[in-house]
């Protein structure tokens, strides 16, 4: 009895041990994988098969069960579902890869020298720089163009604020944009003084100036989204918000996409011009490609809080004469797009930062949706709301959409624009939270540096990455949220839940490697912590390379 027991055994262990391998195209082990499902499931392994995910499990059950022509050792770092970005400019960040980085500037004399040393034409004629920020600077009054006209009398300059809200803009520029000292304009200004321009453009007037700067060549602009999606691939990136895309740019990221040399995802916003209008929005959204979808339109309705064009309730605290800032256009603009946007199924997502523009937007929005939905409306930065609107958000099912480390740069200064009071319902992300229930995280890059570890950083310890002096940590949110915040909020707020945001079965292959845990690890393991891997779509990059 026992030697046929024992030849029983030695038959099921060759039957075993001879059952083929289930051939998929990629295995990640050796690793914690972080699924963010509702039972915070963590795993050993992993395996992927046209861009999916087909099986999880313990180590020896997924390398026994599994081959695959690519394998990759983990090494015991830890994969979260792939970090979305909620509100980011990639084109706008690969427009910048040709102009001149002002963001380390301290003073109006340093970014004058530095674009005097590093002359960087465009193809287009025009010297652009970016980032200055005078509340960097001992002198924080906004700059004039004097020396820019002396230095640069022929050539059109545009130097760009970091928010991306206003520039100074020389005399020649100004003069190709059609701006002269009778210039008016709703919802922006020339700034004068003494009724001569002053080449400080804020708002619809820099909007203007941008407008009428000729477009780069294609071969500047594809090499321009090429080195914006390294960026991205390096912090970690799988998804994109684009908050706010012009028609000839979707069809370049497009072609790209169907070239195989873009493999970013893309959530794109549409602006409201009429030429997004008349090919996009009129047609419905289309859903149906997982790499680029369009189902969102941007608005703009104030603009930033540093350049004071954030439009409050109250004047601001720090200025004469009083000024309480300004919506950018008429409320029936707004009205009727949001409208059609209803009507033809697309989602409304609407920059709001001053307590007044918050509430004018809330207030449309309760106007439109009438109460319980699953429209998604999204209010992006959602800066500063009065606690008396938050009820708005609850009552229509608005998500915030919100970006943590503005609230650890503005921090220094923020204060000075708003007053000891009103400041209480600025960057109140933990209040946001509670009664919404979601915050999609992003950065807003390029205003901000794009890495996500920063943005979860700023969302927990409301700190700059190794910084001492926390901002508000009333407003801190905790760990898991954070997490949520950068992967399974922002898929909700894109309709994408089914997708991803967690790591199981049947969703799609995108993961952030990460060396660090996120969830348990001490503030100094954060802050040492790097992006090792990003996938996407089963596809590995490291360091914004393909990994091959």
């Amino acid at each position: 009895m026992k030697r046929k027991i024992f030849f029983g055994l030695i038959v099921l262990v060759s039957l075993f041990s001879c059952t083929p391998k289930e051939k998929v195209d990629l295995i990640l082990h050796n690793g914690k994988i972080v699924t963010l499902d509702a039972s915070n499931t963590v795993y050993q392994a992993m395996a992927v098969k046209d861009g999916k995910v087909v099986a999880l499990g313990p180590e020896y059950e997924i390398l026994n069960g599994y081959e695959a022509g690519r394998i990759v050792d983990l090494a015991g770092n830890y994969v979260y579902p792939g970090f979305i970005e909620s509100h980011g400019h990639l084109v706008g960040m690969a427009s910048t890869i040709h102009d001149v980085d002002l963001s380390a500037c301290t003073s109006w004399e340093e970014v004058l020298n530095k674009i005097s040393t590093e002359v960087k034409i465009k193809s287009n004629g025009y010297l652009v720089g970016r980032g200055w920020n005078q509340t960097k600077w001992s002198n924080a009054i906004m700059p004039t163009n004097k020396e820019l006209n002396e230095r640069f009398p022929s050539t059109p300059v545009v130097l760009i604020r970091i928010d991306g809200h206003a520039a100074v803009a020389n005399d020649e520029a100004l003069r190709r944009a059609g701006i002269d000292a009778s210039y008016k304009e709703i919802g922006g200004e020339a700034v004068r003084e003494g009724g001569v321009l002053t080449g400080l453009v804020i708002d619809n007037a820099y909007s203007k100036v941008l407008a009428s700067i000729p477009p780069v060549s294609k071969a500047e602009r594809v090499t321009g989204l090429i080195e914006a999606q390294k960026e991205c691939l390096k912090w970690g990136l799988t998804t994109v918000d684009e908050a706010g895309i012009e028609y000839p740019d979707l069809k370049l990221i497009d072609s790209l996409q169907r070239a195989k040399v873009f493999h970013l995802r893309m959530y794109a916003m549409l602006t409201d011009s009429e030429e997004n209008i008349n090919n996009l929005v009129m047609k419905g959204p289309d859903t149906l490609n997982n790499m680029l979808r369009i189902r969102a339109m941007k608005f703009m309705v104030d603009g930033a809080l540093g350049s004071r064009g954030a439009c409050l309730k109250n004047p601001y605290y720090d200025v004469l004469p009083k000024t309480n800032g300004f919506l950018l256009k008429e409320p029936k603009d707004y009205l009727y797009k949001f409208a059609l946007a209803y009507s033809k199924g697309f989602q409304v997502c609407t920059h709001a930062i001053g307590d007044s523009a918050n509430k004018v937007v809330l207030q449309w929005y309760a106007e439109i949706l009438d109460g319980v939905n699953d429209k998604r409306w999204r209010v992006e930065h959602a800066q500063v709301v009065d606690s008396l609107d938050l009820h708005y958000f609850i009552e229509n099912r608005i998500i915030p959409s919100v970006q943590p480390t503005h609230a650890v740069s503005d921090g220094p200064w923020a204060m000075d624009r708003l007053g000891m009071q009103r400041i209480k319902n600025a960057y109140a992300y933990k209040r946001l939270l509670n009664v919404s229930g979601m915050l999609a995280l992003g950065t807003d890059f390029p205003v901000e540096v794009m890495n996500p570890l920063r943005t979860y950083y700023a969302a927990v310890y409301r700190k700059e990455l190794g910084g001492s002096q926390a901002y508000r940590i009333e407003e801190a949110i905790d760990r898991r949220s954070a997490l949520l915040g950068m992967t399974m909020w922002p898929a909700i707020a894109n309709f994408e839940e089914n997708e991803k945001g967690t790591i199981e079965v049947g969703k799609l292959a995108d993961f952030t490697v990460v060396s660090a845990d996120l969830q348990e690890g001490s503030e100094e393991q954060i802050l040492r912590s790097k992006v090792m891997y990003t996938v996407v779509g089963g596809m590995v990059f490291s360091g914004g390379e393909e990994v091959r």
